[in-house]
């Protein structure tokens, strides 16, 4: 067909506009495809790793031995198994934290080298491995003995291998895993027993079996510590908080560049169509049908739609493989293999030509339904004055002025897919600035506690506490028929001096009252006055608490009271306690201890998390720059298109080179800022949403803060994109000969 010549030309004379719109659908491909391959890879490697090696529903401690942990766990339906652990230091900043080899429960996967033969071989986790120099054949010295690494390993419960289990950031360079015989543990004598549990009926409450086998333990005269379900365990969901995050992220981001690719597609098939309206009714009367010509215009975003997705989901599958074994190095799980998913790869090649096709046909068929008389008078181009104009009352500002508001406000169509563009890339710039400031502003402006070491110990402490210590008490809590949502209310005392808790003002709150951290308040919709009543995951019984104040806090999802009134609600001894801040080192046996944490070792994996997270930031404000560049470049061409006949006559009546660059290529200085300032809500708002979805898997929930130099940062990044977008269409603006605008006027 001779009109198919056309399409090839059409696509050489505009070729920088159509790649703009290529590399637009190839961005949404990709990142589908890449997001949607690294959650769904992610989550079958998780899966199929914590199924197969039988990961715990919970680990306890006990004061006493279980005798029967077989006959226990058929009364209670559940596979009961213990191991042995013990904390060996390596150095002064660095420990081991060495784990018997089980059975049963948390079976360890050996992921190189080979599994253990005898006490004196030990397997250790890659990430702690790799960061202090132990490879596979190397010694280690550990607990005062020596052990040979016979291989690396990865265990179903230190997925992401968190000292304790309350910590948020991990860093191999202070603290690693390792597994060794049961045998290895001979003359050991501060080693703990720690039993693992996992229930048979996988469609029961997980709370209901626990407080069930609570109760067994209690009638066996057993009282348990450190009692650790897997739904409030970082180290097992934080790898489940990542995949929802990618999952989540996969649908919004390329949905946003094919719906900005099927406004601008719209647009220019609009105005082309409406340009070439005289000959398009010339083939009508040469007798082309209206099903040919719609073939031969819609052919031209079918195959940009086509190209892109294809282009983009086949440069996705040699990317996921790569980012998974960065993920899986993050978090400890084997790989078995990567599923490339050819679903994903159809769905990145059938949903822009989806999506480009169907408004590209809405657009044409809008316009070729008109007669062909219609079309060969031509297309007269409108001049009335719309709405907005007559809102700003143009006529009221200078002639440069108003021709650039003119210039937006005559093609509603090209000014709102220029004000959605910038403000979906400001969004996507700011998220990832977000994220790395609200980090920081957790860890580098939270001054509520203000000692060095938190000890935890086995068994509830009587009496006096050591100089420079104070005692505190604490239990965990869930909110009556919402399991999931676990959190620690803490007795401390009423005159503290290491928990320090203000207002939203800045101003102390007393600690001889109930106090709740602003996120928990948020994430319950507490406010201060209300009486509320929670579950205790101990005895499973509801305790009521009055709130007296909300505390300006994001480090921790806490609930703070003073320790005679927790231990008087509790039951517990008056001058009882679970555990003590201190600013000094205590000296405190490890057999009594069942935690220790020092505020010391957040630095190092802040400078772990903290580099990933500028390599991502860093990755998408390249991505928006990108998205912005070409969203601008398209308009401002668009506008030179529109307007040659304009910039012709400039040129006749003298208007220098500098006059017509300003007249033209700032008309949208305007919109470009404004899109900018809608994007700075719609990033705090969005990024709140997804801290809070995340925050139910993690059990943490970041505060939502965007920085005033990060919004700069945004905003510098986004007018030197438009500098350079005019830069690139300058040259199409001295292409515009004078004799155009003769030419014109004969016609």
């Amino acid at each position: 067909m001779a009109l198919n010549k056309r399409v090839f030309r059409f696509l050489k004379e505009n070729k920088l506009r159509y790649l703009g719109i290529l590399t637009l659908i190839i961005l949404g491909s990709y990142t589908f495809v890449v997001a949607a391959g690294l959650a769904q890879n992610l989550a079958d490697l998780v899966t199929t790793f914590t199924e197969g090696h039988m990961q715990e529903d919970l680990s306890f401690r006990a004061d006493n031995a279980v005798l029967d942990s077989a006959k226990l766990g058929k009364e209670v339906n559940a596979v009961i198994e213990k191991y042995l652990s013990l904390d060996a230091a390596i150095s002064d900043t660095l420990t081991l934290r060495l784990l018997s080899k089980t059975e049963k429960l948390n079976i360890p996967a050996v992921i190189e080298g080979r599994g253990l033969s005898g006490p004196g071989e030990i397997l250790l986790d890659p990430s702690f491995a790799r960061v202090n120099g132990y490879p596979v054949g190397s010694q280690i010295e550990a607990a005062g003995k020596s052990f040979t690494v016979v291989g690396f390993v990865s265990l179903p419960h230190y997925i992401y291998p968190l000292k304790n289990v309350n910590d948020v950031l991990y860093s191999p360079n202070e603290f690693g895993v390792g597994v060794v015989s049961r045998e290895a543990f001979s003359g050991l004598d501060n080693a703990l027993s720690i039993y693992s549990v996992r229930f048979n009926d996988r469609t029961k409450s997980l709370n209901e079996q626990a407080l069930g086998l609570r109760e067994h333990l209690r009638e066996e005269g057993i009282a348990v510590s450190d009692w650790i379900d897997i739904l409030n365990n970082k180290r097992a969901r934080m790898a489940w908080a990542s995949i929802t995050g990618m999952r989540t992220m996969s649908v919004p981001l390329p949905v946003a560049m094919f719906l900005l690719s099927c406004l601008i597609i719209g647009i220019m098939f609009w105005r082309m169509i409406r340009r070439e309206s005289v000959i398009i009714g010339t083939l009508y009367a040469q007798g082309y049908r209206r099903r040919e010509l719609m073939r031969h215009y819609i052919s031209i975003p079918l195959l940009i739609a086509f190209a892109g997705g294809m282009i983009g989901s086949l440069l996705a599958l040699p990317s996921i493989k790569p980012m998974v074994m960065a993920m899986v190095s993050y978090y400890n799980v084997p790989v078995p293999g990567i599923k490339l998913s050819f679903v994903n790869v159809l769905i990145g090649i059938l949903t822009p030509i989806a999506f480009l096709g169907i408004s590209s046909y809405l657009v044409i068929h809008s316009e070729l339904k008109r007669s062909p008389a219609e079309l060969m008078r031509g297309d007269k181009k409108k001049t009335e004055v719309n709405a907005l104009e007559r809102t700003f009352k143009l006529e009221r500002f200078k002639f440069s002025t108003k021709f650039k508001l003119r210039e937006q406000f005559r093609s509603i169509s090209r000014l709102l897919f220029l004000f959605l563009g910038v403000t979906s890339a400001s969004v996507l710039m700011l998220f990832g600035f977000t994220v790395l400031n609200s980090v920081n502003h957790v860890f580098d402006t939270s001054d509520v506690y203000h000692f060095e070491y938190e000890y935890n110990f086995r068994e509830l402490q009587f009496g006096g506490v050591p100089e420079g210590a104070e005692a505190f008490n604490a239990g965990k809590f869930y909110p009556k028929n919402n399991e999931e949502i676990e959190f620690y209310i803490s007795g401390i005392e009423p005159g503290s001096k290491m928990v320090t808790l203000k207002d939203s003002k800045g101003n102390p709150i007393p600690n001889n009252q109930t106090n709740i951290t602003k996120p928990l308040a948020n994430r319950l919709g507490i406010k201060a006055g209300d009486t509320v009543s929670f579950i205790n995951k101990e005895d499973g019984k509801p305790y009521t608490f009055h709130i007296d104040a909300v505390a300006d806090s994001y480090i921790e999802q806490f609930i703070y009271v003073p320790i005679h009134e927790f231990n008087r609600k509790m039951g517990l001894p008056e001058n009882s306690y679970i555990g003590l801040f201190s600013k000094i080192k205590l000296d405190i046996p490890d057999e009594k201890l069942s935690g220790t944490k020092s505020m010391s070792e957040l630095p190092a994996a802040m400078d772990e998390f903290l580099g990933q997270t500028v390599s991502m930031v860093a990755s998408m404000t390249i991505i928006s720059s990108v998205v912005a560049l070409i969203i601008i470049y398209l308009v401002t061409s668009l506008i030179i298109e529109e307007n040659r006949n304009t910039i012709s006559l400039f040129k006749v009546f003298g208007y220098r080179r500098r006059e017509i660059r300003s007249l033209i290529l700032n008309s949208s200085t305007l919109v470009i800022v404004a899109g900018f300032l809608l994007g700075i809500p719609i990033a705090a708002v969005s990024m709140g949403a997804v801290y809070g979805y995340i925050g139910k898997l993690i059990n943490l929930i970041l505060p939502a803060i965007v920085s005033p130099l990060y919004v700069a940062v945004s905003f510098a990044a986004i007018m030197m994109t438009y500098q350079l977008s005019k830069l690139l269409c300058a040259k199409s603006l001295e292409t515009v000969s004078m004799s155009e605008a003769l030419k014109a006027g004969t016609e």
